[in-house]
């Protein structure tokens, strides 16, 4: 991604930024960077310029014209798109209708959390699970922060429910 801060110069070109925002806007979910940590001259100015350039391309992203192009397709497909989608698309509507903060997804596989990433929401979305694999993979889905729920208490909802209200609120 920035192939040119290998070198002593830490002042990405035009076209690697260029790529970062069209991959952003794309909806890619993680950045690697491989040469320019490993055997660059300044790894960690290289990670704080991919991570602002990252943020710079997410302030200008119009979610709500994302919406309604993943609307528009979910439309299209009528009774060919998955049920799951139709859920998320619901929620995406609901919360921009209602102002909401943060989506809130108990999950044991984590689709829903990766269905509703995929709408790509200006709120982030607390993903919790019973499951640590489960957890590490949701952490490198675009806006999902993933967290490990003790598994005890999925036999005790109200408290299942009341731990997680409380991390969400944190």
């Amino acid at each position: 991604m920035l192939e040119s801060c290998t070198n002593a110069e830490t002042i990405p070109s035009r076209l690697e930024l260029t790529d970062i925002s069209n991959s952003v806007i794309d909806g890619a979910d993680i950045f690697v960077l491989s040469s320019e940590t490993s055997h660059g001259h300044n790894p960690l100015e290289t990670t704080k310029l991919l991570a602002k350039a990252i943020m710079e391309a997410e302030n200008v992203f119009n979610h709500d014209q994302a919406y309604q192009e993943m609307r528009d397709v979910m439309k299209s497909k009528g009774k060919k798109a998955h049920p799951t989608d139709i859920l998320c698309s619901t929620a995406m509507s609901i919360a921009l209708e209602n102002n909401v903060d943060l989506f809130l997804c108990i999950t044991s596989n984590g689709r829903i959390a990766k269905f509703l990433a995929k709408q790509r929401p200006m709120q982030p979305i607390l993903a919790c699970s019973v499951y640590s694999n489960v957890v590490r993979q949701i952490n490198s889905t675009r806006g999902v922060q993933g967290y490990k729920i003790p598994a005890y208490l999925k036999r005790h909802q109200s408290k299942l429910l009341e731990l997680v209200l409380k991390v969400a609120k944190e």
